[in-house]
């Protein structure tokens, strides 16, 4: 009986240690739950900050406010407003993402508890996620699919819905989604695909691009056409399920041709180069994120009409001489216009070809040998500040100047000739490197490099650096030691432009951020660098580089008062074309980026460069009206000189060597040609002086040279020295000596 007494107090026992196991299980489950909670609402973004704030791409605008490039870093998103998406293409939205997306509360439940279920028994996952999870999920949390992210979702979603509008969320949705290609947004995504804005997107575009979120490389419309095209009719189908479309809508947006707009690896159509100079100075200022993900709106100076004239310049001008060959060495140009008046460029071209951001850009990397080009600038302009004047005359004659190593240095001109006696206007519009010399020599190098310096020039190497330095009469021919840039010229040739004021460069005008915060902005500052009358004497000089016969610029004539200077190096390694009208400068070089000659096509700065300013500046200047330079006070024009001495014309001053010249008040001659010189030859020997016994005489004009010459040791001499008085006396018609007399009288013969 015992037996049947105990078995309940064993069932019982049993019972209690079932039920404390069960307990204990329920207490440990619960703590791992409670643990499982904790961690999963840790790891959730603070509530008071549910706003997604997604990297945006910021756009470079040129000076009419029209976007030409681009700055992204993968993701390529510009930010619009819900408003700006027509009813169509958000309803091809929710009716393939989520067709109760008015409805729910920002969850579907069933679509969680179906994730949820595949997820614990490790079946393959499908989607459950409304568009409001959708946009948690890619603004806050990680891509992991797992059960600790699908219940952050649902919170996010659910407290996202509390904050905001249904119109909100979708559109906070629709700029956040990627769409493939580097596209993120539905703006980016509308521009990339087909062309356009987002407000111009038809039917059949805004379902297409739908279709894509799902798998945007599946859907890809231009790996996968067909797929992409059976993925659009099935938003279609849904859009007319939903009562979104009619079903004639639908099929009609079905057959509708897509025109596609090409990918092109550069996403910059017009102003590549100059893009990159601005990328240059706003990488100097602000991290790569701020530049490349927080929507910065860079108003530039761009003139998209100048910067493509300047980009077909090169291309017609130097291709059918120099194609571009892969594999093959072959001529770089580059190019840049600016305004001088403000400073402001226009156009900004750094090579014949452009292949990637940030390349190698000539006009503000490459430092080169100005050649001839620099004589304005560190030799003339010095030159007028200290009094010299158009009509000073300068000998082109042979000279020499002691090295402090090895033979004396005696400059050469470019053709190897000597013109002689020449004022400064004509050593300018022939480019004479000797009269350059001995001008520079005349006001000491230094005033010519302080002057370069005040106009611009920021290259110049004072210093002695391994035993030379820009110090040098060298300088003055463009000899200078690191060279110059294209945009150095073009700052320097803008002061003569303006007046004698200098304008440093801008190619930004304003910064702002996604907010409309102006983070900087850029004003013109000139600042005075020689006398307006200094300015404008140079540019009445320079004007006959381009307009004279013998100019050596004469290519680059549009036309219209334009002044300039050629450049040109030894063996034809650098060729530059310097000019500037009223309203625009402008500076165009030409060499291999390694120093290589191009002597076989005698590429000079009057030739192909010239050229290709002239092909700019006449586009650029259309619409412009025609006008002269403005003349400054204290300007004397219409003074008749000899172009000979420089002086007022004297009696022995033939006609032919009588100008019309201009000077800043003050300067102008008041002394007669002493140059010019009447004198008796014999009529029968005329290349002698008369002498006593000449009783044929004739009185002709000739030159005497202020300052003798030694001709050069190969002869050469300047070409007017057969001008110059004669030294030796006619012995033609002297009497014979006496004895010579009689010995000469043949006797007479007798009858």
């Amino acid at each position: 009986m015992s037996k049947p007494k105990n078995r309940p107090k064993k069932q019982r026992r049993t019972l209690r240690i079932f039920l404390c196991l069960l307990l204990v299980a329920m207490l440990a489950a619960g703590g791992a739950g409670f643990a499982f909670i904790s961690n999963t609402l840790k790891g959730l973004p603070a509530i008071s900050d549910l706003e997604p704030k997604p990297s945006a791409t910021s756009f470079l605008y040129d000076c009419n406010g029209k976007a030409f490039a681009p700055l992204h870093a993968e993701e390529n998103r510009i930010p619009i407003s819900i408003k700006r998406v027509p009813k169509h293409v958000r309803e091809a939205f929710v009716a393939i993402e989520d067709e109760r997306f008015y409805d729910h509360i920002g969850v579907d439940i069933r679509g969680i508890v179906r994730a949820a279920v595949n997820i614990l028994t490790g079946r393959q996952f499908q989607g459950g996620s409304t568009i409001t999870q959708q946009l948690a999920r890619g603004a806050f949390l990680t891509p992991k699919r797992r059960l600790d992210r699908k219940i952050q979702e649902a919170i996010l979603a659910i407290e996202m819905e509390r904050r905001y509008t249904k119109d909100e969320i979708l559109g906070m949705y629709l700029n956040q989604i990627p769409f493939g290609n580097g596209a993120y947004g539905i703006q980016a995504a509308s521009q990339l695909y087909f062309g356009k804005n987002v407000e111009d997107l038809t039917l059949a575009e805004g379902a297409l691009l739908a279709g894509m979120v799902q798998s945007p490389a599946t859907y890809d419309p231009y790996a996968h056409p067909q797929a992409a095209r059976q993925r659009q009719a099935a938003v279609l189908r849904l859009m007319a399920k939903n009562d979104f479309i009619s079903e004639e809508e639908q099929q009609k947006a079905v057959t509708q041709p897509l025109m596609f707009k090409p990918i092109k690896k550069n996403e910059i159509e017009l102003g590549a180069y100059f893009a990159d100079y601005v990328l240059q100075q706003l990488l100097a200022k602000y991290s790569p994120e701020v530049v490349y993900e927080s929507g910065l709106q860079v108003y530039t100076t761009m003139d998209p009409a100048i910067q493509k004239a300047a980009e077909k310049a090169l291309p017609k001008v130097l291709d059918p001489v120099f194609p571009i060959k892969k594999g093959q060495d072959y001529p770089e140009a580059a190019a840049v216009v600016m305004d001088p008046k403000t400073g402001c460029l226009k156009a900004v071209v750094g090579g014949r070809t452009h292949d990637a951001w940030l390349q190698q850009n000539r006009v503000v990397q490459s430092k080169r040998q100005p050649g001839s080009a620099f004589k304005p600038v560190m030799v003339y302009t010095a030159a007028v500040e200290k009094g010299y004047t158009p009509a000073t005359v300068v000998d082109d004659a042979p000279a020499k100047w002691p090295q402090v190593s090895g033979p004396a240095w005696a400059p050469e001109n470019y053709d190897r000739k000597f013109m002689g006696l020449l004022t400064l206007r004509e050593a300018i519009e022939r480019s004479r490197n000797v009269v350059a010399v001995k001008v520079l020599d005349s006001i000491g190098v230094e005033s010519g490099a302080d002057c370069a310096e005040r106009l611009g020039i920021t290259t110049l190497v004072r210093t002695l650096r391994k035993g030379r330095s820009d110090l040098n009469l060298s300088a003055g021919l463009g000899g200078v030691t690191d060279g110059v840039t294209p945009l150095d010229m073009t700052v320097a040739y803008g002061v003569f432009a303006n007046g004698g004021v200098r304008q440093d460069p801008i190619s930004i005008l304003k910064v702002v951020d996604r907010n409309g915060n102006i983070l900087e902005e850029h004003k013109s500052k000139g600042t005075p660098a020689i006398k307006p009358q200094t300015a404008w004497i140079m540019t009445d000089m320079m004007k006959g580089t381009i307009s004279k016969p013998w100019g050596t610029g004469t290519r680059a004539n549009i036309g219209r008062p334009a002044a300039g200077k050629t450049g040109t190096t030894s063996d034809w390694v650098d060729a530059w074309f310097c000019g500037y009208t009223p309203d625009l400068v402008g500076v165009v070089w030409m060499g291999y980026d390694k120093d290589k000659t191009m002597e076989k096509n005698r590429v000079t700065g009057g030739t192909y460069p010239a050229s290709i300013w002239k092909e700019i500046m006449s586009e650029a200047h259309k619409g412009i009206p025609v006008r002269d330079f403005p003349v400054p006070g204290d300007i004397v024009t219409g003074v008749t000189v000899c172009a000979k001495s420089g002086k007022l014309p004297g009696p022995a001053c033939p006609a032919e060597a009588l100008r019309q010249e201009v000077f800043v008040r003050g300067t102008d001659p008041v002394e007669t040609c002493d140059v010019h010189v009447l004198v008796d030859v014999c009529a029968d020997n005329p290349t002698q002086l008369a002498g006593p016994f000449c009783f044929s005489r004739i009185t002709k004009g000739f030159i005497v040279r202020p300052v003798p010459f030694t001709p050069l040791e190969d002869g050469r001499k300047p070409m007017d020295a057969d001008q110059e008085v004669p030294q030796q006396v006619c012995e033609l018609h002297n009497p014979q000596p006496e004895e010579n007399h009689q010995d000469s009288i043949e006797p007479q013969v007798q009858p």
